[in-house]
């Protein structure tokens, strides 16, 4: 590898064009890539895979791709060097053992964490800090801490209650340079690692007790002073605020040590579940004085949303535009507002959106700072390729949508007012953890981005396609087909706040489209992979269940129809959807002013679980096929044996449980009319006998082993 003379990005290395042909950068699916020599390397003399072709080597060196240089990479770890937290996002522990390591009072730093929910730290103190008790030995530390977290990622962050100090005496394994051995330090020092999480999740009960006003109030302080986290009232959001779940896990911690709950263990998910502190404060005075626990009318919830949220000003054509829909043609070009543009489906959206000679300029919105770098690491993690020419329509934007204006300038509004005829919206945060009260500021997003739809300068309103889920209607009673209409049922959806935020959406998108909108609702199925180079996320609960197989050696029956569609082909279904319906009216029901606007975005070509687990055999995974109930008592078994680190599905025991407990509800969704405005997504490919399968299963395979 190699770096140009005069090349700005002094970090970033570029591959020999004579032997670019013989490298392959494997895809990881987080935004890393491997380094994979193949056999065709002039210095390669021996193998250890034959993925992606016979005879190659993978080098476990870990690269990220230069945010919009085309095949230019940087350097950051090793594989085995990275920590994969419960939720799966990867820690990588180097540069934050290298600025702890740098303070004279540090011997030895390694980051912990692996299928943990935070990180944490072993510090191996120097003796030049012997004299220093504990608690002054952190402080005279913790600015080291503190810098290192500063260039870490949020999730990546040391927090002060998960650093465990080992005595300057404590030998730890070691290689000849004296660098620590991860995988041996993790096992020898597993006791204080233990302890430190068990302090995280203390059970001991507490004994203040507290009439409501002062609970309310000791609530306040604590998430000001311990999660740094300052609520304006009573009401403010605990997610909107920026409680995360770290800063939910250590309130939890702490409100469970301090407060006397009558023998009562909170459950991890209390701060979310409960979503703002008088929720929080009442459920805690409930507990504490053995009152029964109301549970809320999610409905009056939902219906409460809906009403608020689905208030609209029509909209008023532009003198001398026209004033009938299709009067501007497809071929005068757009620009369009694109959220999500950070996720897996908003950077393949974007990619085929930007190729398109119709479109003149894509503004993506994005929450916090720095929008063009996240945007542009985005479409380097989903491994596409971009023109340069095309870099030049990508404009973004710092937004908050639920804020008057998505809290942009004046100038800015009035360009995208004139310029902007299609939205589609992508953004919503994929918590399954989340109680439906948390999701308002969403909902509020929505609605503001239908009313600016209805408010551009131009002879019809700008059409807005909002991405809704399935699981809006994955509780519907056994073999109900769903058609492409609205769900009046709200127990229709899954119970959890996302599905029933997605609900509620879908029911304003409905209303605004009843007042003259242009707007329409994806409801999007499972999604996988892309067909290019078959990278899925493999901590999502199928990946993690094939993966039950490598220790268990065993895989449930289920009577489970698969109707996954990869992502790439997901978005191009969206920008078939968009093309065919901008040149006409929004089609409405005969004899009814409801508008036709739901499509169900979901693979017709479905197969069978049986399917799947014949073609998992035939690539050469070996199992046995056992009863569903029987596999969870083999999950709960490698769970009992402290098996998470080589079985993670132990993590989503319950999830299997309530989802394929009562056996298969035969939910199936119509994607007719989908299909008819589609070409894509008519000609999806079949994930089996496309050899889709197969490839998930070759990238899984060369992660796991």
């Amino acid at each position: 590898m190699r770096r140009d003379d005069g090349d700005d990005s002094w970090n970033f290395i570029r591959i020999y064009a004579n032997i670019r042909k013989d490298v392959y950068m494997n895809p990881l699916g987080d935004g890393h890539y491997e380094c994979v020599y193949l056999k065709s390397h002039p210095a390669l003399s021996t193998s250890n895979s034959d993925f992606p072709t016979p005879g190659s080597w993978h080098s476990k060196d870990v690269f990220t791709p230069h945010p919009f240089i085309p095949d230019v990479w940087k350097y950051v770890t090793r594989i085995d060097d990275r920590i994969t937290l419960v939720n799966g996002e990867k820690v990588l522990p180097l540069p934050i053992e290298g600025r702890i390591r740098e303070d004279s009072l540090v011997r030895e730093a390694v980051v912990v964490g692996v299928d943990r929910p935070i990180p944490g730290l072993l510090v191996f103190r120097a003796t030049l800090g012997d004299h220093l008790s504990d608690e002054a030995y952190l402080d005279a530390i913790w600015p080291s801490i503190v810098d290192a977290n500063s260039r870490a990622e949020k999730f990546s962050q040391i927090t002060r209650e998960m650093v465990a100090l080992i005595p300057s005496d404590v030998e730890y394994p070691q290689t000849d340079k004296r660098s620590a051995i991860r995988s041996q330090v993790y096992s020898k020092f597993a006791h204080d690692i233990d302890e430190m999480y068990a302090r995280l999740f203390g059970e001991h009960e507490g004994s203040l007790q507290l009439d409501l006003p002062d609970l309310e109030d000791y609530l306040l302080s604590t998430f000001r002073d311990a999660a740094e986290v300052p609520l304006e009232s009573l009401d403010t959001d605990f997610f909107t605020a920026g409680v995360d779940s770290l800063k939910a896990i250590q309130t939890r911690r702490i409100i469970q040590e301090n407060l006397q709950l009558n023998g009562h263990q909170l459950c991890q998910n209390i701060v979310y579940s409960t979503g703002n502190i008088r929720r929080l404060a009442r459920y805690l005075h409930t507990l504490a004085n053995s009152e029964k626990v109301e549970e809320t009318d999610e409905r009056a919830v939902m219906k409460d949303l809906i009403d608020r949220f689905s208030r609209f000003h029509e909209h008023k054509s532009l003198n001398g535009f026209g004033n009938g829909h299709g009067s501007k043609s497809h071929g005068d070009g757009h620009a369009v507002i694109l959220t999500g543009a950070t996720g897996s489906i908003g950077a393949h959206l974007l990619v085929k959106l930007i190729a398109l000679d119709s479109i003149d300029r894509v503004y993506c919105f994005c929450r916090g700072k720095n929008p063009i770098l996240r945007v542009l690491r985005a479409l380097g993690n989903s491994g596409v390729d971009v023109p340069k020419g095309e870099f030049a329509k990508i404009i973004a934007l710092t937004t908050d949508l639920d804020e008057p204006d998505f809290g942009l300038d004046a100038d800015t509004m009035s360009e995208l007012r004139r310029e902007v005829s299609l939205i589609v919206h992508g953004a919503w945060p994929v918590n399954f953890n989340l109680p439906l009260q948390s999701f308002e500021p969403q909902i509020a997003g929505l609605h503001n981005l239908l009313q600016f739809s209805l408010s551009v300068q131009r002879p019809d309103p700008a059409q807005v396609y909002f991405c809704s889920s399935i699981s809006v209607a994955l509780n519907a009673p056994e073999n109900t087909v769903i058609p492409e209409a609205p769900i009046e049922d709200f127990c229709y959806a899954s119970r959890m706040g996302y599905a029933q935020s997605k609900l509620v959406g879908e029911h304003v998108v409905r209303n605004a489209a009843l007042v003259g909108a242009r707007s329409y609702v994806l409801r999007i199925g499972q999604v996988v992979g892309d067909t290019v180079h078959g990278v899925w996320n493999d901590n999502q609960n199928f990946p993690l269940m094939i993966r039950s197989a490598l220790q268990m050696r065993a895989l449930p029956a289920l009577d489970e129809c698969c109707s996954w569609l990869p992502v790439d082909t997901l978005a191009a279904s969206i920008v078939d959807l968009f093309r065919t319906l901008s040149a006409s009216p929004t089609p409405r029901q005969s004899n009814s002013d409801e508008p036709l606007i739901f499509y169900n975005l979901v693979n017709s070509n479905e197969f069978s679980w049986s399917e799947l687990l014949s073609e998992l055999c035939a690539a050469g995974l070996e199992f046995e096929t056992v009863p569903f109930s029987r596999w969870l008592d083999m999950l709960q078994e490698s769970a009992a044996k402290g098996e998470e680190k080589r079985n993670p599905a132990i993590k989503l025991i319950e999830y299997y449980q309530k989802t394929y407990g009562a056996g298969e509800r035969g939910v199936r969704f119509d994607s007719q009319s989908a299909r008819q405005h589609s070409e894509a997504l008519s000609s999806a490919p079949e994930v089996v006998t496309s050899g889709l399968l197969r490839r998930f299963l070759d990238v899984w395979m060369q992660r796991w082993e």
